[in-house]
């Protein structure tokens, strides 16, 4: 059973308290409440009605008599936190538990198929005012003081289970501090808030200007807030491994490092004298102009090298005989059918290489949420990747806001690393590195094509087996029907589209369009009654309608991306 006991100014009292929610959902902090205290006033503001919205009434005639409501979920953080710790959800002190100078906050995970248990959101420490100064020094903000020691309880969104709200399960609840290693970005970031905000240029505040400590939008603001990805990376290499980042019984700071990857920057000293993009810049200068192979032999060692060269060209003889044998050509030797074919991401390790970067990523770059993209340019000009984002659900896409979007956070508050290499006769050349982010003007432009993607929802995505010119169907390599929708693409935003079912007033938008995010199709389209479900369920979303079809994402069109590195052509 739960109960409102706990002592506030004791941190091991308040760790103990968390932790009993362990074995608990968010309904039963509600039912503590109703058979508790019983203030009615809290009792409404937190009904489940208010979190998870209602349904449309309709009278027999189909006419609307009472409207759905909208939930807001945000409130049970301050459900957890107005009844279980009995503070007021309009708290403005420093510290949420001033008592023991601790901040409370309560983060929703999400379960992904591949990656598992995920920080989904921001983690908001407080409003940025347009209107008030910030202090000069970092430490004396209220921000410092917030960020000092946190008591983080985490929950599990299961809604693609099935499971409303009041039925989602607290997961762990335990201390966090930001690593030293940390706190000199996150300085930096403070600093560039301030000198935005006291230079009178509070618009032009953006995420992907910060590493760590964002000015993330809310309600029509800004607000400080640590980025998803770096909320994340703590939740995985601490909270999720059970190491604890500071011990109440002790009073002290746990230092091990669990970090999963390596560092560009081994001390954080040096960046009181560089930025971090000088840093890495400078990092790749005296590897522009020579090729993969001579990027590699200057980094590795003689065993390594002719090691990987020798792997390189067995691979790439094998994929050639496997091309000439599916053409009914003669080839010179024997296949290795379990030899895996070319490295596709040859140049991206190559990239991580010349920061000095052993494992698959780099621990600042996963914290900071920049995209590393190595970018290969043909002999032609062509860039021959594809930049998707995250898969989304329907029903999550229609509840989003603008600036409060998975779309806005991916595409335009996200920063990138292009690393370019262009096709010669002796092979990829690295042609240099780029840090870019989107402009606000392309920014509006990408709006509204968000905004016809989810217009399209909301008016029904209309879907038809295709045809041949002959009116036979297309079918895939397992012989279902391949299926086509309305959704903007090169040819239905055409004025001549001869196919009047899916043709698309909206024009293509140059900058952002929505692709299957899988091979793996699924459709089960009560609206043309086909089914194609082989693959399993998770590779589809619903859209409002009822009808399932194949997961999507937005992506970069690759021309608009062309334009940004058009100095490395």
């Amino acid at each position: 059973m739960l109960s409102y006991d706990y002592i506030k100014a004791d941190r091991r009292s308040i760790l103990e308290h968390a932790k009993k929610l362990e074995s608990h959902v968010i309904g039963d902090v509600y039912d503590l409440e109703l058979n508790g205290k019983h203030r009615d006033d809290i009792l409404e503001y937190y009904s489940e009605e208010k979190i998870t919205g209602t349904l449309e009434a309709t009278d027999e005639n189909g006419q609307i008599i009472i409207p759905a409501t909208k939930g807001d979920k945000g409130r049970i953080g301050n459900l957890v936190q107005e009844i279980y710790f009995d503070i007021p959800r309009n708290n403005i002190s420093d510290y949420d538990i001033e008592e023991a100078k601790v901040e409370l906050k309560v983060s929703k995970l999400v379960n992904k198929p591949r990656a598992g248990l995920t920080v989904k959101e921001r983690l908001v420490l407080g409003m940025i005012s347009a209107n008030e100064s910030l202090p000069e020094r970092f430490e004396e903000s209220h921000i410092y003081n917030k960020c000092k020691l946190m008591m983080l309880i985490y929950y599990i969104n299961q809604e693609d289970e099935g499971k409303r709200p009041y039925e989602f399960p607290f997961y762990r609840s335990a201390y966090i501090q930001v690593p030293d290693s940390d706190i000199e970005q996150i300085r930096i970031d403070y600093e560039y808030i301030r000198n935005c905000v006291n230079s009178n240029c509070y618009e032009d505040l953006t995420e992907s200007r910060a590493m760590y400590l964002s000015p993330c939008p809310k309600n029509g603001r800004r607000a400080f807030s640590f980025k998803p990805s770096y909320m994340n990376q703590l939740f995985r290499e601490y909270i999720n491994t059970d190491i604890m980042m500071y011990d109440p019984y002790t009073d002290s700071n746990i230092t091990e490092s669990a970090s999963e990857f390596d560092s560009v920057i081994q001390n954080s000293a040096v960046l009181k004298e560089k930025s971090f993009e000088e840093i890495v810049l400078e990092k790749f200068a005296p590897h522009i102009g020579l090729t993969v192979y001579e990027i590699r032999k200057s980094l590795l060692t003689e065993v390594d090298y002719n090691a990987w060269f020798t792997e390189r060209a067995r691979r790439k003889e094998n994929t050639e005989r496997k091309i000439k044998q599916k053409k009914g050509l003669q080839y010179d030797g024997d296949i290795e059918v379990n030899l895996p074919g070319e490295d596709k991401a040859e140049e991206a390790r190559t990239t991580y290489m010349m920061l000095g970067i052993r494992s698959n990523e780099a621990e600042e770059f996963v914290k900071a949420n920049i995209c590393v993209k190595s970018l290969h340019i043909n002999k032609k000009g062509v860039i021959n990747e594809k930049m998707v984002f995250p898969a989304f659900e329907f029903t999550e896409l229609l509840n989003e806001t603008w600036e409060e979007s998975q779309c806005y956070q991916d595409m335009y508050e996200s920063r990138f690393l292009f690393a370019i290499y262009k096709e010669t006769d002796d092979g990829y050349v690295f042609k240099g590195v780029k840090f870019w982010s989107m402009s606000k003007d392309d920014m509006e432009i990408m709006h509204q094509g968000w905004e016809d993607i989810r217009s399209i929802i909301k008016e029904g995505v209309k879907f038809k087996l295709a045809q041949k010119k002959d009116g036979s169907y297309n079918k895939t390599t397992r012989g279902q029907y391949v299926v086509v929708n309305n959704f903007p693409d090169s040819k239905n935003t055409k004025a001549n589209c001869p196919d009047t079912l899916l043709r698309q007033e909206r024009p293509l938008n140059p900058i952002l369009s929505i692709r299957p995010h899988t091979s793996q199709v699924y459709y089960d389209l009560k609206s043309i009654n086909y089914r194609d479900t082989t693959n399993p369920r998770f590779n589809g979303s619903k859209l409002p309608n009822g009808d399932i079809m194949t997961k999507q994402s937005f992506w970069y069109n690759i021309d608009y991306i062309k334009t940004q590195i058009l100095e490395f052509l």
